[in-house]
């Protein structure tokens, strides 16, 4: 099944044009930086806040904060997807990028957690100054997930096949 992915991705278009040009590999690696540093700057206001951290900041003008993370996440989901097709196989049999690739979907269901359990209660709490067990939780989980997914991202040139 991964050989197949692999070798459909190696036949598309799309892996001859991320190879097609030496300054690809190099704009996508810059654009995948930015993007990162919009998703965890933006995470890490809003997280910290959730944390009880931040205290001046009140809880919903940290929504305000979620267009750039999803800017950051929509960067690196598009770069992330070149990378893989530029060297498939490179990416496919690559321990730090299996274990990124999982941590962004735990992220992702955190994300889903954090909306259904903190978003959707924020204006039934009696004090924001200090918020719930479950938000602080959800939001030391997302601080984790996601700086994990950085080290593994990292870690993807460094690390083989496991």
């Amino acid at each position: 099944m991964l050989q197949a992915l692999v070798d459909w991705a190696i036949t598309t278009p799309m892996n001859g044009w991320v190879l097609s040009w030496n300054w690809t590999w190099v704009i996508l690696e810059i654009l995948h930086f930015v993007g990162l540093t919009l998703l965890l700057g933006g995470l890490l206001v809003i997280d910290l806040r959730f944390m009880g951290f931040l205290k001046q900041i009140p809880p919903m003008v940290t929504h305000k904060l979620l267009a750039i993370v999803f800017l950051g996440f929509t960067i690196n989901l598009v770069s992330g997807i070149l990378f893989f097709f530029g060297d498939p196989g490179r990416y496919a049999i690559n321990i730090g990028f299996q274990i990124k690739f999982g941590l962004i979907i735990l992220a992702g269901l955190n994300v889903l957690w954090f909306y259904f359990k903190v978003v959707r209660t924020m204006n039934t709490w009696a004090d924001v100054d200090s918020p719930p067990a479950s938000a602080k939780f959800i939001a030391s989980t997302s601080l984790v997930l996601w700086f994990a997914v950085l080290i593994c991202g990292r870690l993807i040139p460094y690390v083989g096949t496991g």
